[in-house]
């Protein structure tokens, strides 16, 4: 004998959740959410673009994004971007159950700006490092580790009299030698002109 038997479908709770006299099917609350979600996802690095910034993928943010597109008494919401599972916790006349739904993840693939100048060759500042080999080698590892963050490295050369690190972004080299109170030299030369705006190249000047 069972304790609880829907009074629409006949459904018991031995086999399926119940939300007051009514099985989970059948209960009269309101929850509505997308079928689908989609955000940007740069297909080389594979950050995410949230508004105007690019960031690391963080399955908890897109979680937070798509709570926004659900409406109904969600006192709570889980969300797995990998298996398209959405974990609704409902609350309907204080009786707290868990609905689950199918909410696929369609990423947009689309260059983030990085990596779509690092594809082109494009690059604004040289760092040369200059010295002992020895200390060559362990300031281009804690340089290339902290502007990977930040932006990105074209390419790296080896000269006779040191290394070559070639960067995409010029104020983070000069936030980064801030940061680390690094002495450099500096200087700038003329790359060209865009939409009547000059264009510079900075070398930064590392003696160790």
């Amino acid at each position: 004998m069972h304790d609880l038997v829907c009074p629409r479908c006949g459904a018991t709770n031995e086999k399926t959740q119940f939300m007051g006299p009514f099985c989970i099917d059948c209960a009269p609350f309101k929850l509505e959410c997308p079928k689908e979600f989609s955000i940007e996802l740069c297909p080389k690095c594979g950050k995410m673009r949230i508004a105007r910034d690019w960031i690391k993928f963080d399955a908890p943010i897109i979680e937070k994004l798509l709570r926004r597109k659900c409406k109904g008494n969600i006192e709570k919401m889980e969300y797995d971007p990998y298996s398209g599972k959405a974990t609704f916790f409902i609350n309907k006349d204080n009786n707290l159950m868990q609905v689950s739904r199918d909410v696929e993840f369609k990423p947009i693939k689309n260059l983030c700006p990085n990596c779509s100048r690092k594809s082109s060759g494009y690059f604004e500042a040289i760092i040369q490092l200059r010295g002992r080999p020895e200390r060559i080698a362990k300031y281009e590892k804690l340089l290339t580790t902290a502007l990977k963050e930040k932006t990105f490295i074209a390419k790296t050369e080896q000269k006779k009299e040191g290394k070559d690190l070639y960067v995409g972004d010029s104020k983070q080299v000069v936030a980064l030698f801030r940061e680390l109170g690094l002495k450099v030299v500096i200087s700038r030369t003329l790359h060209g002109l865009r939409q009547g705006k000059r264009l510079y190249r900075t070398t930064f000047l590392l003696r160790l």
